[in-house]
């Protein structure tokens, strides 16, 4: 991979809330109801709440010299990525509460979103589109569109 250019992280905050909280307190049950026993039930939950955030927790956009890669988690999978020369445009769009946040198919194509609803859509040449989660959809362009045209 090249030097980026461009990186921005979109954290998922109401998982980085709700996961946490919850752990804390099905935890807390489980240790009233299940007693002292069954410990590799009363690890799981928390083992699979710390695995959500490493792996679902952020959505990180890079951009840089010949791609486009996105990916989701602390260690930078699942990733996608796609070849600025098979790019055919891009532009700012929005998403809806009914597209929500993650990895979705959508009647529009794929969206990868963690917040809020701006978004880019990307147009690949083979018709295909993705629509990309950003705090910044403006900014992004401005380092996106430059190295399309110029293939």
């Amino acid at each position: 991979m090249s030097n980026p250019v461009y990186i921005e992280k979109q954290w998922l905050k109401l998982l980085w809330i709700i996961l946490p909280v919850s752990t804390v307190l099905l935890f807390a049950v489980q240790m009233k109801y299940l007693g002292q026993g069954l410990i590799a039930i009363k690890l799981a939950l928390p083992l699979v709440s710390v695995l959500t955030l490493v792996f679902l927790g952020c959505l990180t956009t890079v951009v840089d010299a010949s791609h486009l890669r996105w990916y989701f988690g602390l260690v930078g999978f699942p990733s996608w990525k796609i070849a600025l020369s098979d790019i055919a445009s891009v532009e700012a769009t929005t998403t809806s509460m009914m597209d929500g946040y993650g990895i979705r198919f959508t009647s529009k194509g794929m969206l990868y979103n963690a917040a809020g609803k701006a978004a880019i859509l990307v147009v690949l040449r083979n018709g295909r589109s993705i629509r990309l989660g950003t705090q910044d959809p403006q900014r992004l362009l401005s380092y996106l569109t430059p190295r399309l045209t110029a293939r």
